[in-house]
């Protein structure tokens, strides 16, 4: 069995090479810490480059930690709703705080439809509780999130990145404000007739 042709490699064996190579991020649904451990270990082993997804049952400031220093993101999230299964048995919002402490890369996530998006800033308040500012709370979803992802024009407003944001009638995180306009890739997408 030797060595196979370009055009005999699986389009998953493929894939899986490109991402051992480097060229994708590999995404990583977890939640339980002694699964992110694990993908610590492979990722020490392998090499390659990996984001995980949740981690919501990682609930010790070490923990995070070791996540990060083995240059690993996190997209952490859906925060907000009850430890409905056995792997979100130390689900809790104050997991933000160990998170926070310990200097991992993160940006947050919803999960839209489990956590509706349009929750993301109560979400949000839970890190702030722990010493975010409002404006790194609000990169937590635009700046971070892009960065992580992998968008290299996207996330912050300035020439030559793609224009999505949203325009408040007051503090976003005020629970009476509403969005006054919403431009989605540089395009109105809505426009709050009352405000023109």
């Amino acid at each position: 069995m030797g060595k196979k042709l370009p055009e005999e490699v699986e389009p998953l064996t493929e894939l899986f090479m490109d991402i051992l190579s480097g060229k994708y991020k590999m995404m990583v649904h977890l939640h339980k810490e002694d699964d992110a451990m694990v993908l610590v270990e492979l990722v020490k082993e392998f090499g390659f480059k990996a984001v995980l997804n949740h981690g919501l049952d990682i609930y010790r400031e070490d923990a995070f930690r070791t996540i990060k220093e083995a240059g690993i993101p996190v997209v952490y999230g859906p925060m907000d709703s009850f430890p409905y299964k056995v792997e979100l048995k130390h689900e809790s919002w104050r997991n933000a705080q160990a998170l926070l402490k310990s200097g991992a890369k993160f940006c947050m996530m919803s999960d839209h439809p489990v956590i509706l998006q349009r929750n993301m800033f109560y979400t949000l308040r839970h890190f702030m509780r722990f010493g975010l500012t409002k404006a790194q709370a609000i990169s937590k979803v635009t700046k971070e999130a892009a960065e992580i992802l992998g968008f290299e024009n996207a996330g912050e407003i300035k020439p030559g990145f793609v224009a999505s944001l949203s325009v408040w009638n007051d503090d976003p995180f005020f629970i009476t404000s509403h969005p006054i306009l919403v431009v989605g890739e540089g395009k109105v997408v809505y426009q709050d007739s009352s405000s023109t």
